[in-house]
């Protein structure tokens, strides 16, 4: 039964699983590229949100991707400067929500380039 359930499962289900680690994790990023596929975030991530969900293009190499790196690094750009202007008990009661929604630890991540 479990060799079916492997079979059934798209590209980025794998590796969304993989990279994850943590099925809440893996549902919270599918949810998201399904809300960005709606244009909430501009075409540009629409698009990419498409190509993901639809197997066009493999989330592994997504970076890499002329079309999309630079869209994606952008949005991570911005998550950090919000992240970073976040007040001390602003970024600690971000901390608790996202320990207690998808059980991951902010404080425990490794620094950028390392």
């Amino acid at each position: 039964m479990s060799g079916e359930m492997e079979e059934k499962q798209s590209p980025l289900d794998r590796d969304l699983d993989a990279m994850a680690g943590d099925p809440r994790l893996s549902n919270v990023v599918r949810e998201s590229l399904e809300r960005l596929r709606s244009g909430v975030a501009g075409q540009e991530m629409a698009e990419m949100a498409r190509d993901l969900l639809n197997g066009s293009i493999e989330l592994r190499s997504l970076a890499k991707s002329p079309v999309y790196g630079d869209a994606l690094f952008e949005g991570i750009e911005k998550y950090q400067r919000w992240e970073s202007e976040l007040s001390p008990e602003g970024r600690q009661e971000l901390a608790e929500t996202v320990r207690q929604t998808y059980g991951v630890d902010l404080n425990e991540r490794p620094e950028p380039g390392r």
